[in-house]
C-alpha cells in the first residue's frame, strides 16, 4: 500500500501497521520519501540501508516481532531519506504487507501533487490518498496546502479565500492528480483525516459523493484515534 497525499500520512501507516500486525500479518514500513523522526515506539526494529546490509535482520524481525521499518539513511536527527521505488518492490515479498509513505506535504493538510511526485513503487496494489478536513472552512494558504498554486487552480479559488467540501473534492479527483499516478492494476481509495465531529462527517459524505467511483472506496475519520466511516463503489 502506498499511502500519497497530506494530511497525516506517517500517522496513518503507523496505525495501519499496528492494527495488521495484530492481526497476524507480517508488516514492513518503508518511505519512498523524506520523513520526520519516527516515534520509537511505533517503528518496532529499524534498519538503515546506508548502514549495511538490512535483509538478514530485516526478516528475523519480521518472524519474531511481525514488523519492522526499513529506512535509506538519517540525514539528521529530524530528518529521514527513504528508500528507491524499485527497492520497495524487490523487498515485496518479505512480508505480507508492505506500507510505503510516497509522499510528502510538510505537515499540510491538502495538496495536488507536481508533475514529479508521488514516488510510488510499481508493485503498489492499493493508493490511499489522504486529505485532512481540518482546511474546510480555513484559507487557502501556506499554512495548511501544499503545492498551493496548483490547488487554488483546480479549485478555481485565489489565494487566501476558504476552502470548502467542494474544493476537496476537487482537489482529489483532478485529472493531474493522483489518479493519474496510480500503477496499472492497483485500486485507489481516499482517507479523509482529522474528521472527528458530525459536521466533518456530513462534509465528508458529500466529498465520498463526489469520489465514487473515481475512487474504489472514500473513508474519513481519525488516523491518530483509529476511527473511520467508510463509502463504497457500487
Amino acid at each position: 500500500m502506498a499511502i500519497v497525499g497530506a494530511g497525516g500520512k506517517t500517522t496513518l501507516l503507523y496505525r495501519l501497521a499496528e492494527d495488521a500486525r495484530r492481526a497476524g500479518l507480517r508488516v514492513l514500513a518503508t518511505t519512498t520519501t523524506h520523513m520526520g523522526a519516527l516515534p520509537e515506539a511505533l517503528t518496532g526494529p529499524v534498519f538503515v540501508e546506508a548502514e549495511g546490509d538490512p535483509l538478514p535482520g530485516l526478516d528475523a524481525a519480521l518472524r519474531e516481532h511481525g514488523r519492522a521499518t526499513l529506512l535509506g539513511r538519517r540525514v539528521r536527527s529530524d530528518k529521514i531519506q527513504g528508500v528507491p521505488a524499485s527497492r520497495v518492490d524487490a523487498l515485496a515479498a518479505h512480508a505480507d504487507l508492505v506500507l510505503v509513505e510516497a509522499d510528502g506535504a510538510r505537515g499540510r493538510s491538502l495538496k495536488l501533487p507536481a508533475s514529479h511526485e508521488p514516488v510510488i513503487p510499481g508493485s503498489s496494489t492499493l493508493v490511499l490518498v489522504l486529505a485532512a478536513l481540518d482546511v474546510l472552512g480555513r484559507p487557502l494558504d501556506e499554512e495548511r496546502v501544499h503545492r498551493l498554486q496548483r490547488v487554488a487552480a483546480a479549485c478555481g479559488k485565489a489565494v487566501g479565500e476558504a476552502a470548502d467540501a467542494e474544493d476537496v473534492a476537487r482537489v482529489l479527483a483532478h485529472g493531474d492528480g493522483y489518479l493519474a499516478r496510480v500503477p496499472r492494476g492497483a485500486r485507489a481509495g481516499v482517507f479523509l483525516n482529522k474528521a472527528e465531529d458530525e459536521g466533518a462527517l456530513t462534509a465528508a459524505g458529500a466529498i465520498a459523493a463526489r469520489l465514487l467511483p473515481l475512487y474504489a472506496f472514500v473513508a474519513a475519520g481519525s488516523a491518530r484515534a483509529g476511527v473511520c466511516r467508510v463509502w463504497q463503489a457500487l
